[in-house]
């Protein structure tokens, strides 16, 4: 994944990545962690008060009005606490909600206990 943007508002440190294929790749989560830990050092330099992590999926998925959706993930260091957050699509959330949830609580845990995964 490349970075597409990097900002600061207020210590509000925001960075955006592109594009990752799916949630279930391997290594994902071992990639979006090192970015993660490599950002970080920045962060503390800036003494950013909080930072937010977006990365975007490559594909984009039709939903019921037609529109294209593309999926995300959205994760937010504030007060020493990691929050992961999914968008998805209409079509993702009724046929894959289970498997996107469990990956992001896995995700969440792994960044809150500093803890690798092995794949």
């Amino acid at each position: 994944m490349n970075q597409l943007f990097d900002e600061t508002y207020n210590s509000y440190r925001t960075i955006w990545y592109g594009y990752y294929e799916q949630i279930g790749q391997p290594d994902l989560i071992k990639d979006i962690k090192q970015m993660i830990e490599q950002d970080q050092e920045k962060s503390e330099a800036e003494q950013a008060i909080c930072t937010s992590w977006v990365f975007y999926c490559k594909a984009t998925q039709g939903d019921a009005l037609q529109e294209q959706v593309r999926a995300s993930i959205m994760i937010r260091f504030f007060e020493h606490h990691y929050n992961v957050h999914c968008n998805m699509s209409d079509f993702e959330f009724v046929t894959q909600f289970d498997a996107i949830e469990s990956w992001k609580n896995e995700l969440e845990a792994l960044l809150n206990n500093n803890i690798i995964r092995e794949e």
